[in-house]
């Protein structure tokens, strides 16, 4: 029998990375939309787009945005307004330029993943929040607006009738952005003091604005 080594400690299984609360609030709200069936009306007529002041227009971006919100954390993606973005691309963009991308191997519950279906690195199509990656089969699990439901194998992929989940390869990811969760929010301008008001002249019995006394 081998005796014990002093220091010896078993080798402890990988611990796999906290879900950020902010992050788990996001996952809920877009699991919440997804599990509602939600479908948008004629034109791409969206709650949406009716929040973000862009109704009648693609409106993926402004699930992602309109899930932060509820999250309580619109700041962290605050780039084409105060609400988020609608364009994929300057979405994409701005976390770029934060340096908030990472590899998409690398993603994790509540990131951004902003996909390519037509093989064009110039700009990105279309965008989901991630639920879960697996790292196996090299596949994340999503739930997205503006797309179409899994069986529909024909139906537009960045310009659907929906909220579905989706299972993405990682080829058709395009890149994935992490907010920085713990970036506080900007505080709000304390409101400007109104001046006081300047008393009122006193009028005389006449009409008159009163004088003032002389001093002897």
């Amino acid at each position: 029998m081998k005796e014990p080594v002093v220091g010896d400690a078993a080798v402890a299984a990988p611990v796999k990375p906290a879900i950020h609360p902010i992050a788990q609030k996001v996952i809920a709200e877009a699991k919440r939309i997804v599990d509602s069936g939600y479908q948008e009306g004629p034109n791409n007529d969206t709650i949406f787009g009716k929040w973000f002041g862009l109704n009648y227009n693609p409106w993926c971006a402004m699930f992602v945005s309109w899930c932060f919100k509820e999250a309580g954390a619109s700041h962290l993606i605050a780039s084409q307004s105060s609400k988020g973005f609608a364009s994929c691309t300057y979405g994409m963009k701005h976390f770029a330029n934060k340096g908030q991308l990472v590899p998409i191997a690398q993603a994790q519950p509540g990131d951004i993943v902003f996909f390519n279906f037509d093989n064009d690195t110039s700009d990105a199509e279309h965008v989901g929040v991630v639920i879960s990656n697996d790292k196996k089969k090299k596949i994340l699990n999503t739930a997205e607006g503006n797309t179409s439901a899994p069986a529909n194998k024909k139906g537009s992929q960045s310009n659907g009738d929906g909220a579905y989940f989706k299972a993405r390869p990682y080829s058709y990811c395009f890149v994935v952005a992490r907010p920085n969760w713990d970036a506080p929010a900007p505080k709000k301008a304390p409101a400007k003091k109104a001046a006081p008001a300047k008393p009122a002249a006193k009028k005389t019995s006449g009409g008159g604005s009163a004088k003032p006394a002389q001093v002897k």
